[in-house]
């Protein structure tokens, strides 16, 4: 009946989401039908990467998490992993929470009658067909402080299943700025996880402030690391959409203010000149030489994702493109012959490649705050320009092979990526996924449910 009337209405122009905008109703029930088919899609096609009968199983939250689940998935080990979609399972969360309840900044203790409402409606049913169907030994996540997903780790935990968190944000700014975000989340969402793996000693301390037992801690590095390790895993140019044969510039575009706020906006947004010239610099290049492409990689979630956008995309130039995918940083990267960027975790990555690296940081308002910043330009690792003429001079010197990394420069590569991912060496996510497997007896030693676990539950 639903599908007749949907169709009907189509047939007078009315699409599904105009429906949506009209009610509250409608859109809670069209995202519910979303998500119900999602589910069943998530069982019935099974396992992303299937594991020897010795292994163990997990269940992977996968929040802007495919180039590590990627990783994880390709480490040939013997366990079993479930990748599981939040932004199609958890399509009508929203009808669940109140707006004030979908920050960070509102304490997760004072939502008891939203989180009630939540688990009733499909997520305690969830947490059992994850474990009955999947047989899950623990549920892995990049994250536990997002609001509708501590409820399902909540639920996970009272059948025995364990959460371990391998934290996907490792790189940790040297700024009072984070000092008050560990307050913040040791407040209004303290770990609930089992354990927690981590990239590396400043990733450690940072969580040991936010009240982390050192015993529920492991530091094991990057799983996405592996990547650049493994040549037989890079995607071709033609793959990327790239062009044979042309040299390859990638630039990480950034936010106004990256790394100098965490949630709530910097209004003295002290990087737009710095990334208004790396943007002018690029698009003169691509405008100069038809022999190279410039990709300009913006993070999906960035906060001014839209101005970025129209930034770059208003004077449009056949060999220019924009990219927000989750999973092309870490393939552009590798057969880039130019890497162009600021602070983002991006370039320390990109020190794991033979490219050229250039740094687009200087002038007074960087000075002021340098000392705040990831210390990218202190790394040894990069070439930084220090104005928009000597940038674009040093972009044409490296499109022409004429600024390849000396053996100094490798040395302090090395040792800079050791210090943030923890001695990558290819094999990261295999002993990401064995610790899992010693962790995994942890749910035996949560208390099971009284109930029977299957009286009164609701189909999802």
């Amino acid at each position: 009946m639903l599908d007749v009337a949907i169709s009907h209405l189509r047939a007078r122009g009315i699409t599904l989401s105009r429906l949506q905008q009209l009610h509250p109703s409608i859109d809670k029930a069209v995202r519910g039908a979303r998500r119900r088919l999602y589910t069943r899609k998530f069982f019935r096609e099974g396992p992303r990467a299937r594991g020897a009968s010795r292994g163990k199983t997990f269940v992977i939250f996968n929040h802007c998490y495919d180039l590590d689940l990627d990783a994880l998935c390709a480490s040939n080990s013997p366990h079993t992993i479930w990748a599981l979609d939040p932004f199609q399972m958890f399509t009508d969360v929203g009808h669940y929470f109140a707006p004030e309840e979908q920050v960070l900044s509102y304490p997760y203790a004072r939502m008891a009658t939203s989180i009630a409402r939540y688990k009733a409606a499909y997520i305690t049913d969830l947490a059992h067909r994850l474990r009955d169907q999947t047989r899950l030994d623990a549920f892995i996540t990049p994250t536990d402080t997002a609001y509708y997903l501590r409820p399902l780790i909540e639920e996970l935990r009272a059948l025995g299943v364990p959460t371990i968190v391998q934290c996907k944000e490792g790189t940790i700014a040297p700024s009072p700025m984070m000092i008050d975000h560990a307050r913040e989340i040791a407040q209004c969402y303290p770990p609930i996880a089992e354990h927690f793996f981590l990239w590396n000693a400043s990733h450690q301390d940072f969580w040991r402030s936010v009240g982390i037992p050192g015993d529920n801690m492991t530091v094991l590095g990057q799983p996405r690391s592996d990547f650049f390790f493994h040549p037989d895993r890079w995607p071709s140019k033609a793959l990327l959409g790239l062009t044979e044969g042309k040299k390859l510039v990638v630039a990480f575009t950034f936010d106004s203010d990256a790394y100098t706020r965490v949630t709530i906006p910097d209004p003295e947004r002290p990087w737009l000149s710095l990334r208004g010239h790396m943007h002018q610099a690029l698009l003169a290049l691509a405008r100069e030489r038809t022999d190279v492409e410039v990709v300009f990689k913006a993070h999906p979630q960035q906060a001014e994702l839209d101005e970025i956008r129209a930034e770059i995309v208003s004077s449009p130039l056949p060999n220019v493109h924009f990219a927000t995918g989750a999973k092309s940083a870490s393939h552009l990267m590798v057969r880039a012959d130019v890497i162009v960027g600021f602070q983002t975790t991006a370039m320390i990555e990109a020190m794991l490649t033979p490219s050229p690296v250039i740094y687009v940081g200087w002038g007074p308002e960087h000075e002021r705050r340098e000392s705040k910043i990831v210390p990218i330009h202190r790394s040894g690792g990069v070439t930084i320009p220090q104005s928009r003429d000597e940038l674009d001079r040093v972009l044409r010197t490296a499109l022409d092979g004429n600024l390849a990394p000396s053996t100094e420069m490798r040395r302090a590569r090395r040792a800079f990526t050791d210090r943030y991912f923890a001695d990558a060496d290819g094999n990261v996510s295999r002993r990401v996924l064995d610790a899992a497997a010693e962790l995994a007896p942890l749910g035996k030693s949560i208390a099971l449910p009284t109930r029977d676990a299957r009286a009164g539950r609701r189909r999802l």
